[in-house]
C-alpha cells in the first residue's frame, strides 16, 4: 500500500481519535436530555485552560492534570443544570437551544475579561515528538488522546450498564415517565448527565491542550464539530460518537492530502448533509445511549 495513504489514514485515526474525545459528552447529553448543547464548546475550552493553569503554576503534566479538569467540569456542569437547565426541561426544545447558546455567549466572554484575547499553548518534553514506525510518523501527544477516547468510550459504557447511577440514567432515557414512577429523581439524574457530559468533555480539552492554541474564543469551532460527529455516528448514541469522529478524522485527513487542506474543511459539512439526506439516523443508526 502507497505510504502517503498509509500515512494520511493513521493521521486521520488519530484525528477522529480527538474529536470522538470531545464528542462523547455531547452524545451523552443529547441521548438522555434532548438537548443540544451549544455551550459544549466552552467546556472544552474550560477543561484546556484548567490543564494550562496547572501546567503554568505547578508545571504539572497536562495529561496529570485531567483529574483536575474533570472535577471542576462536573461541579460546573452539575450546578448548570441543576439550578439552571433545569427550569426549562420539558418546554420546547428551543428555549434549551437559546438557553445553551446564551451559556456560550457568557462564558465565553467572561473567560475572555479574565484571560484577555491571547492566544496560549503549552510546551512539554513531547511537544512534537513522534513515533516512526516503518517510516511513518505517529505524533505521542496524539496517539494518546486516541487511547483516551477509546478508553472514555469503554469506560461510559461500562458505567452505564454496571453501575445503579448509569442504569438509572439510561431508564430516564429510554422513558422518563415510567422511570419517575419507579422512584428515579429525573431531575437529579438529568443534573447529574450532564455534570458527566461537562466531566467528560473537560477531560477532552485537558488532553487535547498539548497541541492545540488555547483562548477564549476556541469553543464554537469544536463545537460544530462535536455536532458534526454524533450526527455522523448517531445523536445519542455513544459508541457513534467514536465511529463518527474516525469516519470523519479519516475523510478530513484524505482531502488534505490529496486535495488540499481548505478543502478538508469542506469535505466536513458536505458529508454532514449526504449523512441527513441518506441515513439521518447516522451510520450506527439511534439506539439506546449505551
Amino acid at each position: 500500500m502507497d505510504a502517503v495513504l498509509v500515512q494520511a489514514i493513521i493521521n486521520g485515526l488519530l484525528l477522529g481519535g480527538v474529536y470522538a474525545a470531545y464528542s462523547a459528552g455531547f452524545s451523552l447529553i443529547f441521548g438522555v436530555m434532548g438537548v443540544v448543547n451549544l455551550a459544549h464548546g466552552e467546556l472544552i475550552m474550560l477543561g484546556a485552560f484548567t490543564s494550562y493553569w496547572l501546567f503554568q503554576f505547578f508545571n504539572l503534566d497536562p495529561y496529570f492534570s485531567a483529574p483536575f479538569a474533570m472535577v471542576f467540569l462536573f461541579s460546573f456542569g452539575y450546578l448548570v443544570q441543576r439550578f439552571i437547565l433545569n427550569r426549562v426541561m420539558g418546554l420546547p426544545h428551543i428555549m434549551s437551544y437559546i438557553l445553551t447558546f446564551g451559556l456560550h455567549l457568557m462564558v465565553a466572554n467572561i473567560a475572555i475579561k479574565i484571560w484577555t484575547h491571547d492566544f496560549r499553548s503549552i510546551t512539554t518534553s513531547y511537544s512534537g515528538a513522534n513515533a516512526a514506525i516503518l517510516g511513518l510518523n505517529i505524533p505521542y501527544a496524539r496517539l494518546i488522546t486516541f487511547v483516551v477516547a477509546l478508553f472514555v468510550t469503554w469506560g461510559l459504557w461500562f458505567f452505564l450498564m454496571k453501575t445503579e447511577t448509569g442504569r438509572a440514567i439510561r431508564a430516564t432515557a429510554q422513558d422518563k415517565e415510567v422511570a419517575r414512577l419507579m422512584g428515579v429523581d429525573i431531575r437529579n439524574i438529568y443534573a447529574i448527565t450532564f455534570g458527566l457530559g461537562a466531566a467528560i468533555t473537560g477531560l477532552s480539552g485537558a488532553v487535547i491542550s498539548p497541541f492545540v492554541i488555547i483562548s477564549p474564543e476556541m469553543g464554537l469551532e469544536y463545537t460544530i464539530i462535536a455536532f458534526c460527529v454524533v450526527v455522523l455516528g448517531g445523536m445519542g448514541y455513544i459508541p457513534g460518537a467514536l465511529v463518527g469522529g474516525l469516519t470523519l478524522g479519516v475523510a478530513q485527513s484524505l482531502a488534505a492530502t490529496y486535495l488540499n487542506a481548505g478543502v478538508s474543511v469542506a469535505i466536513t459539512f458536505i458529508i454532514l448533509f449526504m449523512m441527513l439526506v441518506i441515513r439521518p439516523t447516522g451510520i450506527l443508526g439511534k439506539g439506546n445511549i449505551a
